[in-house]
């Protein structure tokens, strides 16, 4: 039994190790830049749509607050003219305004808090993006100075030179030699 588990450990770190050969590590840092991307752009188009209804719910209440502003008004007049039968509906109208705008508050403050927890988060979502970018332009400058993709004489590597190569170049160095006697 042990036995059998020590070659299935043998065979997944082996093949672990051929899926990390395959895998290109700047290939990978694209996808994870791209994918980063795509994210900062649906977080940027919640802001916006939050600073929006925030415009929305800000139009909404100083309606509400100006039609609160006329009910008052009219309340004030019926009263002056001792009529209750109008001051009534009047009243109730004030009162959906004030329930309406209250509603309006919650919901903008709501919106509010939700815009101030997601900016942040942005902020620090599109620093990590600039980081990870900028790791990526140090990988492609690395990976264009990598000296193992030169030509081993500009590189500074030492030639290979075959026994074989040493022999022929000793013939043509005694050749010349006796030429020139």
């Amino acid at each position: 039994m042990a036995l059998i588990t020590r070659l299935s450990r043998l065979l997944r770190a082996d093949l672990h190790a051929v899926l990390d050969r395959l895998e290109a590590p700047e290939l990978v840092l694209a996808q994870a830049i791209r994918e980063m991307e795509q994210a900062l752009d649906l977080e940027r188009r919640r802001l916006r749509r939050l600073d929006r209804e925030l415009q929305r719910l800000r139009e909404r209440e100083s309606e509400q607050e100006r039609l609160l502003e006329q009910n008052g008004l009219a309340l004030d007049d019926c009263l002056a003219a001792e009529r209750e039968d109008l001051a009534r509906p009047v009243i109730r109208r004030r009162l959906e305004t004030e329930r309406r705008l209250e509603a309006l508050r919650t919901r903008r403050r709501e919106t509010e808090t939700e815009r101030a927890r997601c900016a942040p988060l942005l902020a620090e979502r599109e620093s990590r993006l600039a980081d990870l970018r900028a790791r990526a332009a140090i990988q492609d400058a690395e990976s264009e100075s990598d000296p193992t993709d030169c030509d081993p004489i500009w590189s500074g590597a030492d030639p290979l030179i075959r026994d074989a190569e040493v022999e022929v170049a000793l013939l043509q160095a005694k050749r010349r030699r006796e030429a020139q006697l």
